[in-house]
């Protein structure tokens, strides 16, 4: 199963430094004192700063992941994830897809922040942990598991802590919502193992999984 991985022209930290600084220098470009500003102006003044902010606090966000998630995975699987941006993806919460694509349709090409291609990847990102869910979870079940039962992904989730870990995400879903989330988000991660370690990376993560008969 083919999955899409790694197609940002750089980091994704370097990435979002740009588009920050990249916004900040077009709301300086088309800055005008109070009083020489029309309604329109100001208004779109208030929405660049705020895609500026916007992008800040997902690399705030990013950063913690990083820092934090990241290397608490990696200990517990034995697994050493190529860069901290597969896990950060992952964990990009739907929410972000619209901003990114705003900003695109902000802007005419030739004054985007960083480039269209990019900020169209940045958008693709909130998919990413269906697309790697379903691998986690086939690839367990028919290479890994086969014939058994796979429970616990919502308790890995929350040993791990992902559905806290989330970018760019508002308020928590409930019940069997809140539930399906960190499935698919513990499902999306083990893909992501599966895809840049095979399947003898995966094995070594079943002890952390219930499996029934």
């Amino acid at each position: 199963m083919a999955y899409d991985y790694g197609s940002l022209s750089r980091p994704l930290k370097e990435t979002f430094a740009a588009l920050q600084d990249g916004l900040m220098r077009e709301y300086r470009r088309e800055h005008l004192p109070a009083h020489r500003r029309s309604a329109r102006r100001s208004r779109r003044l208030r929405r660049i700063r705020g895609w500026s902010r916007a992008t800040g606090r997902l690399a705030e966000q990013a950063a913690c992941v990083a820092e934090h998630t990241l290397p608490r995975i990696e200990q517990e699987t034995g697994h050493a994830f190529h860069s901290p941006d597969g896990p950060i993806r992952v964990l990009m919460a739907p929410s972000t897809k619209r901003l990114f694509l705003d900003i695109l349709a902000g802007f005419p090409e030739e004054a985007l922040p960083i480039r269209a291609n990019d900020l169209a990847t940045l958008g693709n990102f909130a998919d990413d942990s269906h697309a790697l869910a379903l691998i986690g979870d086939v690839t367990l079940r028919l290479k890994v598991l086969p014939g058994k039962g796979v429970a616990g992904f919502a308790a890995l989730s929350d040993r791990w802590g992902l559905h806290e870990s989330r970018i760019g995400a508002g308020h928590a879903p409930d019940g069997e919502r809140l539930v399906r989330e960190k499935e698919t988000l513990a499902r999306a991660v083990l893909g992501l193992i599966y895809v840049e370690g095979g399947v003898d990376a995966l094995r070594a993560v079943v002890p952390l999984l219930a499996c029934d008969r």
